[in-house]
């Protein structure tokens, strides 16, 4: 990290600071919440009215579904692939699905994308009782490592040494958040800014994530904490009821763009272009999350009308409303699922097979077959 970058505008500070090696260098640590700072400006206000709006929009649209939890599963499933995919995972949505049915690795990588979803489950009903705040990131990040080397990961505890983001020294390192002697302190601040103080949600979500990123808590796993703590925070705070807005999309397609933005509210204090990215960001998600949520509307109205018939039965509809959460299944999946039997579920199956829900068996080497709601992975994958 170049300490030539940080201007007097900087919302912060540079401070000596030693890594386990032995190694000297600055360390940045950024100044306690609310920040100082002007925010007027036509662009930002029409960024902001915007964002707003669509967001009012989804919210809108998912209070008139009559069961939002059949349809956001497969939501929260995309955000654990794209989330998980900014820290370098390649895991699809289909890989992640298959590893549910049956809990063989693909990769190393299904298990740690898996976690994201447990945790954001886990977070969605933990907002309801505790803030968003320390106690909440140290639970999330004790299910998100899980899988990872304790040793190193250390899960669901703040970290108690530097960290570098970028190359791991001081010199190479993009950015070095604060030493670990700082982040307590630091998190706790964040964590009554989230609680108490009065500015525009979307603003004030903004400049939460900045400072979350900037004080870097854990060992690893950052990215993706600071990217959950906004979808639960606009669920806790009764902004949007239900979980369908993600931006993890937005910020991989962007990558560098985020990262820049970020990075310059340390260096030279420009919180506009990063609120302003932000804002773009909720906007273009909220429209996204809305279009795909009436498309998911639309199939599973269709699904259920290729079923109808005087001799329809219950099991092929509980299958498809299954298929809304994780859209690749197993025979004994769905025997489990329906409480069937092998035979039963095998025809349960068969009945989607013959309406063009699902298409299979696709046998992997270990002989497990599995059948694909493949219309269902395309609308929640496809760019739109």
């Amino acid at each position: 990290m170049d300490p030539r970058l940080f201007s007097p505008r900087s919302p912060g500070r540079l401070v000596d600071a030693t890594d386990a090696l032995g190694r000297r260098g600055k360390a940045f640590v950024p100044s306690p919440l609310p920040p100082v700072m002007e925010l007027g400006g036509r662009e930002l206000r029409l960024a902001l009215s915007a964002a707003d709006q669509e967001l009012a929009r989804l919210d809108a649209l998912a209070q008139q579904i009559d069961r939002p939890d059949l349809l956001f599963g497969i939501h929260l499933r995309r955000e654990a692939v794209l989330s998980s995919a900014i820290e370098g995972t390649h895991t699809s949505l289909a890989d992640l699905a298959r590893y549910e049915a049956t809990r063989r690795q693909q990769s190393d990588d299904d298990p740690t994308v898996e976690n994201y979803v447990r945790a954001l489950k886990f977070g969605l009903t933990r907002v309801q009782e505790i803030p968003v705040g320390n106690r909440l990131f140290c639970e999330l990040h004790e299910i998100l490592m899980e899988h990872s080397d304790h040793r190193r990961t250390t899960p669901g505890r703040v970290r108690d040494c530097i960290v570098f983001i970028g190359e791991g020294t001081f010199e190479g390192a993009r950015f070095v958040p604060p030493p670990d002697i700082f982040v307590g302190e630091l998190v706790d601040n964040l964590t009554d800014y989230l609680v108490n103080e009065n500015e525009a949600a979307l603003v004030k979500l903004a400049i939460a994530h900045y400072q979350f990123e900037a004080i870097h808590p854990f060992r690893d796993g950052n990215g993706r904490i600071g990217r959950l703590l906004i979808s639960l925070w606009l669920n806790r705070e009764g902004i949007l009821r239900s979980p369908t807005l993600f931006l993890s999309a937005f910020f991989e397609k962007n990558k560098q763009q985020y990262y820049d933005a970020l990075l310059r509210v340390s260096t030279d204090g420009d919180w506009a272009v990063w609120i302003g990215f932000f804002l773009r960001a909720v906007a273009t998600q909220s429209r996204d999350a809305n279009i795909r949520t009436q498309h998911l509307l639309a199939l599973r109205e269709q699904y259920k009308r290729r079923l109808a018939g005087p001799r329809a039965t219950m099991g092929p509809s509980h299958l498809v409303d299954a298929l809304f959460d994780i859209p690749v299944v197993t025979v004994p999946g769905v025997a489990k699922l329906l409480g069937v039997t092998y035979a039963a579920a095998k025809s349960t199956i068969q009945k989607l097979v013959t309406a063009g829900i699902l298409t299979g068996p696709d046998r992997e080497a270990t002989g497990v077959g599995f059948y694909y709601a493949g219309e269902l992975i395309d609308a929640i994958e496809r760019d739109l």
